[in-house]
């Protein structure tokens, strides 16, 4: 009876041992399996938990002073493109598109007015050059008139004195003859006289036409200024027009940094917008890994808002340097001692069917398979 004691002892020895033997195997097996597992992992794919969603965030700024009359927007409001997101106190502006207004149309009316003045002389001066013409005109044909008068009598008083030589008419003949000549030519000296004096009205009345050029230069320099107005009026319509400053996309706000009453100065940031269903993700993927990623390669978004629901996307862009060369604060080492950090590569991650849910500043996890 003393031996069935120790018979019973060593079986459950042995049964212990065979339970250690198995509980081995089984953590064997597990991490044989978690080995394999994280080496399938690391060779087929690239995890990466430094990543968050992005979107183009687009801040919207006064590009003049002014104080700030509406702001009816929050954030999470839904804005369309060419909605009015901030209203500037118009007034000064406007009053001063009145003044260059004004401005212009006391200038048409004394550009009118030289205009009508230059038709004018253009139209007395051509008359004038007109009528001197005509003159011109009819003193020359009274001047060849008078100048074959003058030749018949001097053809008459050769033939008078040669009758006077054969005595067949008396010295009185001749002396009428010889004054006739006379009365003659002074009608021609007279007659030229007249025709140097149209000759000369004309001239005058084209010199009055100089005057025109001045009106010209006039109505083109009052052109020049009313051109210029126009230019200024442009521009304070745009200081107008700037004073409501519209929202460039259709978006959402995203943030405001200004509230009605205050007042801003030009440059100075006043609303937040971005268009929700455009966003992407930014990954900071290590250096060491970075061989392994291309463009395309299909990547597996894990959203930390979402858990339990998967999204997908493909590596669209692979940035160009590292994100320590965009520091603010650079880390110089003057001293010698070094200690190597890996760097990260940032990867631009666009998702497939792009969710309204995504938000701006998500932590994302992502998982891209370098087997693409």
């Amino acid at each position: 009876m003393s031996g069935q004691p120790v018979e019973q002892s060593g079986t459950r020895a042995g049964n212990g041992h065979g339970g250690k033997i198995v509980l081995a195997v089984v953590v064997l097996v597990i991490l044989a399996a978690g080995a394999g597992y994280w080496l399938y992992e690391r060779l087929l794919y690239v995890h990466e938990i430094d990543a968050r969603v992005e979107a183009d965030m687009i801040t919207v700024a006064s590009r003049l002073p002014g104080w700030l009359e509406t702001m009816g927007l929050s954030q999470g409001d839904a804005v369309a493109k060419g909605d009015v997101l901030v209203r500037l106190d118009p007034r000064e502006a406007e009053r001063r598109m009145a003044v260059l207004e004004a401005r212009e149309e006391a200038l048409r009316r004394e550009l009118d007015q030289v205009d009508a003045e230059l038709n004018l002389a253009r139209a007395r001066d051509e008359s004038r050059i007109e009528r001197a013409r005509r003159r011109v005109a009819v003193a020359q044909a009274e001047l060849e008139r008078r100048e074959r008068q003058r030749e018949k009598a001097v053809a008459d008083l050769e033939r008078v004195r040669g009758m006077a030589e054969d005595a067949m008419v008396s010295e009185q003949e001749v002396d009428d003859a010889r004054h006739a000549l006379r009365l003659a030519e002074s009608d021609v000296r007279s007659t030229r006289a007249a025709l140097e004096e149209a000759r000369a009205a004309v001239d005058e009345a084209r010199a009055e036409q100089a005057h025109h050029a001045v009106l010209a230069a006039t109505a083109a320099t009052l052109e020049a200024r009313v051109q210029e107005l126009r230019a200024e009026q442009e521009e304070a319509q745009l200081g107008v027009s700037d004073r409501k400053i519209r929202s460039p996309i259709d978006g959402v706000v995203a943030e405001t940094f200004v509230n009605a009453g205050e007042h801003v100065q030009a440059g100075q940031n006043l609303v937040m917008v971005h268009e929700p269903g455009r966003v992407w993700v930014k990954a900071n993927i290590r250096e060491t890994d970075i061989a392994q990623v291309a463009e395309g390669q299909s990547v597996r978004i894990q959203v930390d808002g979402y858990r339990g629901e998967d999204f997908s996307g493909r590596v669209e862009r692979i940035g160009s340097a590292a994100t320590s060369e965009f520091a603010l604060l650079p880390n110089p080492n003057p001293s010698g001692n070094f200690t190597k950090v890996t760097q990260r590569i940032p990867v631009r991650i666009a998702f497939d069917d792009p969710d309204a849910r995504l938000r701006p500043g998500m932590m994302v996890e992502v998982r891209i398979d370098v087997r693409d």
